[in-house]
């Protein structure tokens, strides 16, 4: 244990596992370290699971700094977690959530620090720390990921800290802990450049507060990621046909680029690999295996993250790849969302949803606006303050039944204000300079077709019709599209 806690003080607070779960108890508050699907611990997680599985009553209301999914599965399959901040991760807790078993407080990333710097969750009783252990200033040097750790650390009464010796020794050279005052006297954040450092390799903690140390060895996994599909493909093949005439003035260099996970996200790296651009830059809430091939490749040059998802390739690219922390930055919550940082370095956004209305509304949360699916991450905060805002999206979902593109969205995450290019695998609608009917023209025109495009253009016309004004809406039959999906299981609509 010295090698990985380097003041001795430290050292006499090392305890099992099974004692240190013992602090918690049902009904608290926990917060739990865990960013981007990153960085989560998992000792005292079991722990719980094992007390839970052995008939103690136990459940706690849980806050992280984003998206954890591990922790939502785990624990949501026990039915431990009673309240749940910032985001669902799992299909399990969505699940629990649309029953009313679960209490979902969903958040914006980019609001996290002010909410918890407020005391806006309530009393913080424990907060449990992945880490690779304390320098010699008993400073906590994070795993994969930092996001919100010092904030909750910050709020919490108490801290339990697992040290995990299962990462490569390399990680801790690419942490950036830079945290801003709070309000208000918060000062500019001096960040201009993706790769560029302005804090420590290490986190803050109150001695005091540690109630006792965890030795753990335990792999950090991301697990299996969605490949691309034909109609991901298909997406990914039309943005790359904007970009190489948007920016073709810029001999092949783009602006940072925020993206986040899954099929699309992957079929755009791929085609990143294909393409002409280089000196590519990321800028995003977490980055996965596809995107760090591109630092490998020589494709991009400087990758930012408040997460790295860890898989054995990503362990490999680690340890081979000599001065990686010159390239790769895993930074704090505050500055991966921050409104300021986005809009001084004119981040590409490239975000996904669920439906998206004819103006450029878009869902990225809620099925028929009630079920949760995820939560909203800081998707709406990249788009709100990004030089160039994409959607990227099916234009149809359940094998045609569904129409992703609707009249009006069910539930709103993204305001059409915030979007500039919409993509589907049916083409592209580049709705900059637009007024509200030449949005909704250009988004039918571009973006669908079959039955879903004649049934859109029969309802523009009909709300240009009845309705008239700036923003043609019905409603009624608005709706009706989700009524027909609940009531027929399709969107499409019957021939009279």
């Amino acid at each position: 244990m010295k090698n990985i806690i380097k003041k001795s003080s430290l050292l006499k607070l090392v305890v099992p596992a099974e004692l240190a779960a013992a602090s918690i108890k049902d009904g608290m508050t926990v917060a739990m370290s865990g960013y981007a699907m990153a960085g989560y611990p998992k000792a005292i997680t079991e722990e719980l699971i094992k007390r839970k599985q052995n008939g103690e009553s136990l459940s706690i209301n849980l806050i992280t700094g984003a998206n954890v999914p591990w922790l939502d599965e785990k624990l949501g399959a026990e039915n431990i977690i009673a309240r749940r901040v910032p985001m669902c991760a799992s299909r399990i807790l969505a699940a629990q959530a649309n029953k009313g078993t679960l209490h979902y407080v969903e958040q914006q990333m980019n609001k996290m620090p002010r909410l918890l710097r407020t005391g806006s969750f309530g009393k913080i009783d424990i907060a449990i720390i992945e880490a690779m252990g304390f320098d010699e200033n008993g400073d906590l040097i994070p795993t994969s990921s930092i996001g919100m750790t010092h904030h909750l650390m910050e709020a919490a009464e108490q801290i339990i800290v697992e040290i995990n010796s299962a990462y490569p020794d390399e990680l801790a050279e690419l942490h950036d802990v830079y945290i801003p005052e709070k309000a208000p006297l918060t000062q500019p954040i001096p960040l201009v450049e993706v790769n560029q450092r302005m804090g420590k390799r290490a986190i803050p903690v109150c001695e005091s507060k540690i109630r006792c140390i965890v030795e753990t060895n335990i792999t950090e996994q991301l697990g299996n990621q969605a490949g691309s599909t034909e109609n991901a493909v298909k997406i990914a093949g039309h943005l790359f046909d904007f970009l190489e005439e948007e920016f073709k003035e810029d001999g092949g260099v783009l602006p940072p680029i925020q993206t986040g996970f899954g099929s699309i996200a992957n079929a755009v790296a791929e085609n990143f690999q294909k393409s002409n651009f280089h000196d590519l830059q990321f800028f995003c809430g977490g980055i996965t295996e596809p995107v760090l091939e591109l630092l490998v490749s020589g494709k991009a040059t400087a990758l930012s993250a408040g997460g790295l998802g860890m898989s054995p390739r990503v362990e490999e690219i680690l340890k081979s790849t000599p001065g990686i922390e010159k390239h790769l930055v895993i930074r704090t919550g505050d500055i991966t969302n921050s409104s300021e940082v986005v809009g001084r370095l004119g981040l590409l956004a490239l975000n996904t949803g669920i439906e998206i209305d004819i103006y450029g509304n878009v869902n990225s949360s809620h099925i028929a606006g009630n079920r949760v699916v995820y939560g909203i991450g800081g998707g709406a905060g990249f788009a709100q303050n990004a030089g160039l805002s994409v959607i990227l999206i099916p234009s149809t979902a359940k094998g045609g039944d569904i129409s992703s593109i609707v009249p009006m969205v069910s539930h709103q995450d993204i305001c059409e204000h915030d979007v500039d290019i919409v993509v589907t695998e049916n083409g592209l609608a580049d709705l900059r300079g637009l007024d509200d009917g030449e949005r909704a023209d250009t988004i039918i025109d571009r973006c669908t077709s079959g039955v879903y495009k004649e049934q859109l253009i029969a309802y523009l016309q009909k709300a240009r019709e009845i309705s008239v004004g700036h923003h043609p809406q019905l409603p009624e039959e608005a709706f009706a599209w989700f009524r027909r999906l609940k009531e027929e299981k399709t969107m499409v609509e019957k021939k009279s």
